[in-house]
């Protein structure tokens, strides 16, 4: 097979498809991606990731009257801003829940900060070497880290950056591979604030800014080194034994007691870690697909990376694991109001309604709720007589299995057509769960029939992208 041919094989590819917009925050400019973020948590921290240009003008310093060089310096603040906040919005405190609506839309808004800190970690050199075009010897240290350190620190940080960014958004890497890389990030953190510090005029000269900037600095740190060494031991942590694993066509599913302590609303997820595969330490993001009236949980994982598909399939019974949570807020908007709800699944998304259709069983709240499940055919539907032992339980919970081997992609249409006439449009709320591209067509297919994006309600964990 040549080169070209390996480029073309999805199996044998190495970018992503799309790589290159994936160096951009393209979401801004999408009005449906853009409700998602729509939160207390964004609107604090953007004022904080400005903070540091509010500190420097109130200062009018001289270096504003010169464009150029003002232009270099905002894009330097902003860098150090967005690159310290990055790392406190990976630390997965319980209050960013509430803050973003979610660990899941607080990560959207940690991923598109990621993507504008490159923007501004690149501008900044770049006007640098405008306002200094005309001598080569101090140019060419903005290219090459050959001058002083405190120089050679900021070119380090920028060709760091760029090539951990490139492994986040272009490459198809294996999860664990992904999160290793990110532990790297922190340098580049600490190559900036060195930087910035000890080459930055303004900073040096305005005692609040240089305060403000170290603090910043600081804060980023202390959040990486406490993601990368501290999590484990001091966050939410439970260990359990494995009760039971099961094997399904494509999906794994393991059982385990579930431990004092740990209380969760269905719909929630955890990040769990097996001593047994030592060389995976990274803990890795699944939903319950139980109940929380159960005494065991249960998580399903679809087999379709080198960890799900090689090492989850060995587990047994008896084995250790360790487990960080609960998270996520999916589930609120079916507690927090009696509204009719439509739900939709595309594959294994169906694990958080798993643990929702269960406890609407449970504790019947008299709403209708339709679910749709789309899967390729009838043998991935693994849980397709669990959902209909739950229509029998509860008369409002309607259950359609969607199979595209047979009848195309799920459509909007095909789902208003399913829908009752009491189940009106505007006055519903919309939870999905599955493939973004199929999440982010019928979100904007419903919003077209005057679904409001504030009542359209997903759940998407793909932090690789």
């Amino acid at each position: 097979m040549s080169f070209w041919e390996l480029g073309k094989n999805s199996k044998y590819r190495i970018l992503k498809k799309g790589w290159f917009s994936g160096f951009f925050p393209l979401e801004l400019f999408d009005a449906m991606k853009r409700q998602q973020i729509i939160s207390y948590g964004t609107l604090i921290f953007l004022v904080v990731l400005v903070s540091p240009i509010i500190i420097w003008l109130s200062y009018n310093p001289t270096s504003i009257k010169n464009p150029i060089i003002a232009l270099a310096k905002f894009n330097a603040f902003m860098a150090l801003s967005t690159l310290s906040i990055n790392f406190f919005l990976s630390t997965r405190l319980k209050f960013f829940e509430t803050l973003f609506n979610g660990l899941d839309r607080m990560y959207r808004v940690h991923k598109i900060i990621g993507r504008t800190s490159l923007i501004f970690i690149i501008l900044h050199p770049l006007f640098l070497i405008l306002s200094q075009y005309k001598n080569f010897n101090v140019v060419i240290t903005y290219i090459l880290p050959i001058g002083y350190f405190e120089v050679a620190a900021g070119v380090i940080a920028v060709y760091l950056f760029l090539m951990l960014l490139a492994l986040t958004v272009a490459v198809k890497l294996p999860y664990h591979w992904w999160h290793n890389s990110h532990k790297i990030l922190g340098i580049v953190l600490l190559l900036v604030g060195f930087h910035a510090v000890f080459a930055g005029s303004d900073i040096s000269m305005y005692p609040v800014l240089r305060f403000w900037v170290i603090f910043l600095c600081c804060l980023g740190v202390i959040s990486w080194l406490y993601m990368l060494i501290f999590y484990k031991v001091i966050g939410p942590k439970f260990k359990v034994v494995i009760d039971k694993v099961d094997q399904l066509k494509d999906v794994t599913e393991v059982m385990f007691k579930k431990p004092k302590g740990f209380t969760y609303q269905p719909g929630q997820f955890l990040f769990i870690r097996f001593p047994r595969f030592e060389g995976y330490k990274e803990l890795f993001p699944f939903s319950i697909s139980s109940d929380p009236s159960q005494k065991i949980i249960r998580i399903s994982v679809k087999r379709s990376g080198d960890f799900t598909s090689k090492k989850i399939p060995m587990l047994k019974k008896g084995d250790k694991a360790i487990i960080m949570g609960p998270y996520g807020t999916f589930g609120e908007s079916y507690l927090l109001h009696d509204k009719d709800m439509v739900w939709i699944a595309g594959g294994i998304g169906i694990t958080p309604f798993l643990s929702l259709a269960k406890h609407e069983s449970n504790f019947p709240s008299g709403r209708k709720i339709v679910l749709y499940w789309a899967t390729k055919n009838k043998e991935e539907a693994f849980h397709d007589k669990e959902l209909k032992s739950e229509t029998k339980r509860n008369n409002n919970f309607k259950y359609i299995p969607w199979f595209s081997n047979k009848k195309g992609l799920l459509h909007v249409n095909d789902i208003v057509i399913g829908l009752e006439e009491k189940l009106k449009l505007d006055n519903i709320k919309i939870l999905m769960c599955g493939p973004p591209p199929m999440m982010y067509s019928l979100s904007r297919g419903f919003n077209k029939l005057g679904v409001n994006y504030d009542n359209i309600i997903f759940e998407d964990f793909n932090m690789l992208d």
